[in-house]
């Protein structure tokens, strides 16, 4: 073949062409400028947020493709710039799997957004009054369990925090050993597990979320299918009841004002939902660990208590417009909120598109994991962080009083609580309700000894104190008599 063949040409220009792409200079890969982190690591299911904030003070502010974020420094500007979306824990795609049912794990949609304006429009701050009734009635009721039956008073607390959301959105009297309430606890207990066991298969092959059960890899499926299940019950069961009941409710108004609406009605339906969800668990946790913090500081407790009596006296349980008069309770419920924050690592997210913070690349699609736990233990905001001290929210500056979206347990950004103020109030006035009139102490053998208190936390996804044992009494006959006619009352 000649050299200069049209053949020869054509062959020569493409292998020319090839060369120039393939030699030609390429711009610095994004891959330089990633957040520093371990290489390959196997991720912890056990205290997770530890492992993380060892990880930050090794890496820095910003660990691995994972974009672990330790600082208390506005994480809220951090977490609104990276999430505008839910896209995944870990290494794979909770709503991929299925686990997107409730709106804490909808995708940022058109969708998402009807769904929290009907949460927001019933939860914010300038509706919690509604809400008064059912909290006090319910937490009177809890105060008399405690003295009634005070071994039982982890079921106690569980039954308060289920209790009062059937009470206050439906108008039901709902107890914790009721089917209902145990298929939120179920469901509850389906999405930690999910949470902590990757389906590697299924990001890889994402179409697996098409396929039954049995097929290879697709585990994930049976779990998905019955969280599902049992959040469509808790969102229409109660509903209906409310609806067919005498008297009126949150839910059975909404539920008339959107009749012939199914969108509408699908909207109430995700909004009682997820308050069921998060009444399983959430404001019990922060109850408990402040039941077992007073027992392992009896000093706190006096205190509070000393300050309960000077404010109030003893003729009355407290109320909602005392507490801006009590700053050394509100001082024992923030520091509850910031040491034992019952999601340590919040709910993850994922960037919708590329992005740079600090100089570091954040790729699409990158899992965001804010660690609540860490950020509330950052000592360059709390001095001796890891210590129970009141104090530090009682002598700050700006005093115990600011502003709620400082509680970072509640979350940020435009992922926040939703039902934080209610919640907010409900474990405020169940911590100054129990120091008004009662007496945590170490529990005693046969012997009258004092039994050890381990004060262990479970340690997965959610984190709530371990059983244990302890001693709930009233402080004395006037207590036990202010329990007893409020619980008659109410």
């Amino acid at each position: 073949m000649a050299p200069t063949s049209p053949l020869f040409v054509t062959l020569y220009g493409i292998v020319t062409l090839v060369a120039l792409l393939y030699f030609r200079p390429r711009r610095q890969s994004h891959a330089d400028s990633f957040p520093p982190g371990p290489k390959s690591p196997n991720m912890p299911t056990l205290d997770a947020w530890i492992q993380y904030e060892q990880w930050g003070r090794e890496y820095g502010e910003l660990k691995n493709v994972l974009v672990l974020l330790r600082s208390s420094n506005d994480p809220s500007d951090e977490v609104v710039r990276l999430d505008p979306a839910f896209e995944g824990i870990a290494d794979f795609s909770l709503s991929r799997a299925g686990f997107n049912e409730v709106l804490a794990l909808e995708h940022y949609s058109d969708k998402w957004r009807g769904n929290r304006r009907v949460f927001q429009q019933n939860f914010r701050q300038s509706s919690s009054h509604r809400f008064y009734p059912a909290q006090y009635n319910k937490i009177s009721q809890y105060l008399h369990s405690l003295i009634t039956v005070p071994e039982e008073f982890m079921q106690h607390t569980m039954s308060l925090s289920q209790g009062l959301i059937y009470s206050a959105l439906y108008g039901l009297d709902v107890s914790s050993e009721d089917p209902l309430s145990k298929k939120a606890v179920e469901a509850l207990v389906m999405f930690g597990r999910a949470s902590l066991e990757p389906y590697p298969a299924l990001e890889r092959y994402p179409w697996l979320r098409f396929m039954p059960s049995w097929f290879p890899g697709c585990g994930f499926q049976e779990i998905a299918n019955k969280f599902r299940q049992n959040v469509t019950e808790l969102g229409s069961i109660p509903l209906d009841q409310a609806k067919a009941g005498t008297g009126t409710s949150l839910i059975a108004e909404l539920a008339l004002a959107s009749e012939g609406n199914p969108l509408d009605i699908k909207k109430i339906k995700t909004m009682g939902a997820g308050s069921l969800l998060a009444g399983a668990d959430t404001t019990m946790s922060a109850i408990n660990a402040f039941l077992l913090t007073m027992v392992q500081h009896p000093n706190v407790q006096l205190k509070a208590r000393a300050e309960i009596d000077r404010v109030i006296g003893r003729g009355r349980l407290p109320k909602f417009e005392d507490r801006r008069s009590l700053p050394y309770v509100e001082s024992v419920y923030r520091e509850i909120m910031r040491m034992h924050p019952v999601l340590p690592l919040g709910v993850y997210h994922a960037s919708i598109e590329d992005d740079f913070y600090q100089g570091y690349h954040i790729p699409k699609g990158c899992v965001i994991v804010p660690n609540i736990w860490a950020m509330s233990r950052d000592p360059n905001v709390y001095s001796e962080p890891d210590r129970f001290m009141p104090e530090r929210f009682l002598d700050s500056p700006d005093g115990p009083f600011t502003s709620i979206n400082d509680i970072l347990a509640f979350g940020f950004g435009r992922r926040v609580c939703v039902g934080r103020y209610m919640a907010d109030n409900t474990v405020w006035l169940a911590i100054a309700s129990v120091l008004a009139t009662l007496d945590l102490q170490k529990a005693k053998d046969n012997e009258g000894n004092e039994v050890d208190l381990p004060g262990e936390y479970t340690r997965t996804f959610f984190r709530h104190p371990k059983p244990y044992r302890s001693s709930i009494m009233p402080r004395d006959q006037q207590a036990r008599d202010l329990i007893l006619a409020a619980a008659m009352v109410d």
